[in-house]
């Protein structure tokens, strides 16, 4: 920018954010384009060292800083324009606030002397995230400002965006004309440290939970994402012989634990014989209903559920939990007073491995005959995934098929939205992962493509490993699951949940230059992430559902 453009306090204010931000480690920026969020947009893109990604959409973009930010750990920037675009982050804000993501979430806005006046592109954007965000700043116009108080902004903003308990922190920022400007001196930067509040002290509750472990001969740990360490889990299951029931994005599911407790919990016969003295849930629930309904059904027979607070976020949705504790340090801590059992104890451990391995003999067999069905499918793209790379799944049936019936990933990164539970945004977010470096496979089904074809919008052009894995049903496979299949006449079903779509996905991801392949029984897809490329499989619903029916009615025969 030449010295004919004027130094504006708009620039120097967005330019001493910027230089805050990345001090403190940030790297990403994922932009909308727009006119009033050009200071900022300027001050992003005016910076070297910072990745600048570009979204037509302002919903993708914030789901590809949510993705960016579920795969790093540090906030990406999302920035849009003033009036309703900002409204098109409140999906991504709602699961980065569940699913504990940091983002530092920054909407242009026009001066307060235009709001309410009729004005365009003015919409009330004062706490328009309401409590779903960790911070709402509103510093007003930068020529209103002091510029001392710039940089403590850009802390306060970071700082609570990557705190103990991460999440979305909401910057709406007025600018007035002229939007386009050069920064002047920036204020000085203090050598400040970052400031994450510590937990509040567990103590007594750890005492408790401590003295019940210890006087449960027989447990189970389940084990979900957010759990303090993988590593952890296994050594306090080794010391007390219990099984581990973990699901892959956990990071626990590695050898040892228990790999189809979805299957076996199905089967009422092993589920109802299963009743351990302390269940300890670790981390945010597993993706199996099951599960959910095992540990319900055991909590009233007796079992003791112990719960872990994951970002210090209470859940327990059955609401069986007698016990609830703050997952940060807790395993630690646990392990500093937990004794191995001995040779010879049996805390439960040997008999489910025992009918796991039955399980898995059942489901091998019978996947055997269906080499391209869903849950097939599920598992060779999880095992397509390089050491070190990332599986984004759908949270729909992708979630659940790799969950129940993949094989143990423990050298990888398997993520999902799993906070609300949305399929929207799913490619979205891959992107935003991919964009950390990471070799990325995208395992999504064709209404969740479709919900996310804007992200579709010049991903030819971006610099990123990806490939799209999408299983085309020609509608909503996970709805004929449901009650309401069997219930409803089929043109009503079909109508309301079935959905059929018709759109050809290969067409479609063609004519956004992508490079496309079929995947068929005679002609397997290379999944490899390299470049970006959209790979589709059929399917076929009805024979989906009877595959899963088979499936359980296998492993129960066996058990």
């Amino acid at each position: 920018m030449t010295d004919a453009v004027p130094i504006t306090a708009n620039a120097t204010f967005c330019a001493t954010l910027v230089d805050e931000w990345m001090r403190r480690g940030l790297t990403h920026a994922f932009i909308a384009p727009g006119s009033r969020s050009t200071p900022l947009a300027l001050a992003l893109s005016a910076q070297p060292g910072l990745s600048i990604e570009i979204f037509h959409d302002e919903r993708s973009a914030s789901f590809a800083a949510l993705g960016h930010g579920l795969a790093s750990g540090t906030p990406a920037v999302v920035l849009c324009s003033s009036g309703t675009a900002g409204a098109h982050f409140f999906a991504a804000v709602i699961e980065a606030d569940l699913s504990a993501v940091p983002m530092l979430v920054c909407t242009a806005d026009r001066p307060p002397e235009l709001w309410d006046r009729g004005a365009p592109q003015v919409i009330n954007q004062t706490n328009m995230f309401g409590d779903t965000v960790r911070a709402f700043l509103q510093p007003g116009p930068p020529d209103d400002g002091q510029p001392r108080d710039w940089r403590p902004l850009a802390i306060e903003a970071f700082d609570a965006a990557s705190g103990s308990r991460p999440g979305p922190v909401h910057l709406n920022l007025s600018f007035r004309d002229p939007l386009t400007g050069r920064p002047g001196d920036l204020p000085p930067a203090a050598d400040v440290e970052a400031t994450h509040p510590t937990p509040a002290s567990t103590l007594g509750e750890l005492a408790d939970i401590v003295e019940l472990v210890a006087a449960s001969t027989t447990g189970v740990i389940v084990a979900g994402r957010g759990q303090s360490s993988p590593a952890e889990v296994h050594e306090l299951a080794d010391r007390l012989g219990w099984p581990v029931l973990a699901d892959h994005r956990s990071g626990a599911r590695s050898g040892d634990a228990i790999q189809h407790f979805d299957a076996l919990l199905r089967s009422s016969t092993f589920a109802d014989a299963q009743r351990p003295q302390l269940i300890l849930r670790l981390g945010e629930i597993v993706a199996s209903k099951s599960t959910s309904q095992w540990i319900t059904a055991a909590a009233s027979a007796g079992s003791v559920v112990v719960a872990t607070r994951p970002w210090g976020r209470h859940i327990d949705p059955e609401d069986v939990a007698s016990h609830s504790i703050d997952e940060a340090g807790f395993l630690t801590e646990l392990l500093d007073h937990i004794e191995p059992r001995g040779d010879g104890h049996d805390g439960g451990r040997d008999g489910w491995r025992e009918v796991d391995a039955a399980a898995k003999a059942a489901i091998d067999a019978t996947l055997a005959t269906h080499p391209l069905s869903e849950p097939s499918i599920a598992r060779r793209t999880l095992a397509s995934v390089p050491t070190g790379g990332a599986l984004v799944m759908a949270s729909s049936m992708p979630v659940r098929d790799v969950e129940w019936f993949g094989e143990s990933r423990d050298d990888i990164s398997v993520l999902s939205n799993r906070g609300a539970n949305g399929i929207d945004g799913t490619m979205a977010t891959a992107i935003g992962v991919a964009t950390t470096g990471t070799p990325t496979v995208c395992l999504v089904g064709d209404v969740a493509f479709l919900h996310d074809a804007s992200s579709l919008v010049a991903l030819s052009g971006r610099t990123v490993d990806l490939t799209i894995v999408v299983t085309d049903n020609d509608g909503g496979g996970i709805f004929s699951f449901l009650p309401q299949h069997s219930l409803l006449e089929r043109e009503r079903y079909e109508q309301l949940f079935g959905t059929p779509h018709g759109t050809d996905l290969g067409a479609l991801a063609l004519a956004h230059g992508l490079a496309f392949a079929e995947w068929t029984e005679d002609a397997p897809a290379d999944l490899t992430p390299s470049g970006v490329k959209v790979v589709r499989v059929g399917s076929d619903r009805a024979n989906n559902l009877a595959l899963h029916d088979a499936l359980v009615a296998a492993v129960a025969s066996r058990l």
